[in-house]
């Protein structure tokens, strides 16, 4: 029998790393922010026991505004393991804790771009898990050379899951909680557990954010940890744009633990994995993934494009200009399959 454990969100705040000038400045700061992540480690583990504990998306950068792909990589993003992810993964070890987080990431494997990735810390102090996020609004994404991809990396590459002794745990950030499908392939690979590093809007729930939160943990009958920032600091943009609420959730979507605003660890409950695979072992009408007629919807997924896959698969994508490019393709497709109405054609974008 699998013992349950204690998920802490550790929601804290975000100092961007936006206005500054090179790479020493940026992990000076980077390395400050540390510091507090350690103090507040030590204490959600005070009690001992099994314990994982998770920080925000992106929560030692910030995200790129002004700077452009090669400036970003230069000067914020981080090597995975490196300098800064070591620091942690020895305190996991010391420790024996999970520790899950987000970081922009310079993935040696390829050159040029980088990625917005979660990134899972065993016991051992070992990274298990990392995950480069696909649905991306304004950085790389690996759809950008999706078939390159696949090659280098497979599907257990693009949509990883760590077996561990706390369940199989997968991560995804933020944003994409608002696409069904990117939580139900964590599923279709045995996830059961979700970690979920968020820069989002907390209370206000734009574009019902908090809800799709709900509904990814109840549809895919999993738990849903999700650890929100506290607040961005110094970046162009205010502060609390983004902050607060961090939630943990149970495979029926119920909040087991929400945090308030501002630095905070409330959000911590304990994960009973045992119950849920109960559940999904049982043939009766509350295990929903046993009703589930997944032939049905393949004809039409195969059928429907909007966001081009590939377009950067041999250059890489070098600024959000070229992104915002790809945005016009995808209006045009959907107007092409009468989902929106059609475009005038302002200026002609290569597909």
């Amino acid at each position: 029998m699998m013992e349950p454990w204690r998920a802490t969100c550790i929601q804290t705040y975000t100092q961007a790393l936006n206005q500054t000038t090179s790479r020493e400045e940026a992990m000076g700061i980077v390395n400050r922010s540390l510091d507090r992540w350690e103090q507040l480690i030590h204490g959600a583990a005070r009690g001992g026991g099994r314990t994982l504990v998770l920080f925000p998306e992106f929560g030692l950068q910030g995200f790129p505004v002004h700077e452009s792909a090669e400036e970003w990589i230069e000067k914020a993003c981080l090597d995975l393991p490196g300098p800064e992810s070591e620091r942690l993964q020895k305190l996991a070890q010391k420790l024996g804790i999970f520790v899950g987080a987000n970081a922009y990431w310079r993935d040696p494997e390829f050159a040029g771009r980088y990625f917005n990735t979660s990134f899972l810390i065993d016991p051992s102090g070992d990274i298990i898990l990392k995950y480069r996020r696909i649905n991306t609004a304004h950085a790389g994404s690996p759809h950008d050379f999706m078939d390159k991809y696949f090659e280098r990396v497979g599907v257990e590459g693009a949509f990883p899951v760590a077996k561990t002794d706390f369940g199989n745990i997968a991560m995804m950030p933020c944003g994409e909680i608002m696409f069904p499908e990117a939580a139900r392939m964590f599923m279709f690979r045995g996830a059961e557990v979700l970690l979920h590093p968020t820069s989002d809007f907390g209370a206000a729930d734009n574009n019902a954010w908090q809800s799709a939160k709900k509904v990814r943990a109840s549809e895919n009958m999993m738990f849903l940890v999700s650890c929100n920032t506290a607040g961005i600091k110094d970046a162009p943009y205010a502060e609390s744009e983004c902050q607060g609420r961090s939630k943990i959730f149970d495979y029926d979507g119920r909040i087991l633990a929400e945090a308030g605003m501002g630095e905070c660890t409330r959000s911590s409950a304990f994960i009973d994995v045992a119950s849920l695979r109960r559940l999904r072992s049982n043939a009766g009408g509350f295990n929903r993934l046993i009703r589930n007629r997944i032939e049905m919807y393949r004809p039409l997924y195969n059928s429907v494009s909007f966001y081009p896959a590939n377009q950067f698969a041999e250059q890489v994508m070098d600024s959000k200009e070229r992104i915002e490019e790809n945005w016009h393709i995808a209006l045009d497709k959907m107007a092409a399959q009468d989902l929106i109405p059609p475009r005038k054609k302002a200026k002609q974008v290569a597909d």
